[in-house]
């Protein structure tokens, strides 16, 4: 049967063509999102799988240290380092004070003048 204008009256003629368009589109998006999850990098230290914001701070900084780390094993790692500095510093500053201490008590014998 034909409409006013002269076209085909078919009203579900365009949903034919839409749905397996949309399907198709969202089997696209899927198969890209699994390809996108099997290159997420995976934390060497944990096993866990990186967040999107560590992977593009990965991916914005390539040269950026310890990029096989996660954010979480990330921060422990910094911890870390900022622990074994202070310890050293910790540990330097008790030698100066033994050392000074041991000079104070060499000068203090019965035949050493006082200082």
């Amino acid at each position: 049967m034909a409409d006013v204008d002269g076209g085909l009256d078919n009203p579900d003629g365009d949903r034919l063509h839409v749905v397996p368009a949309e399907q198709a589109r969202k089997r696209q998006k899927e198969r890209e999102t699994a390809d996108r999850e099997a290159q997420r990098p995976v934390c060497r230290r944990c096993g866990a799988k990186f967040t999107d914001g560590r992977w593009d701070s990965v991916r914005q900084y390539p040269t950026q240290q310890h990029r096989e780390l996660c954010g979480p094993c990330l921060d422990e790692h910094h911890e870390q380092v900022r622990a074994e500095k202070a310890a050293r510093r910790l540990a330097e500053e008790a030698a100066v004070r033994e050392a000074a201490e041991a000079e104070v008590k060499k000068n203090r014998g019965l035949f050493r003048r006082r200082t």
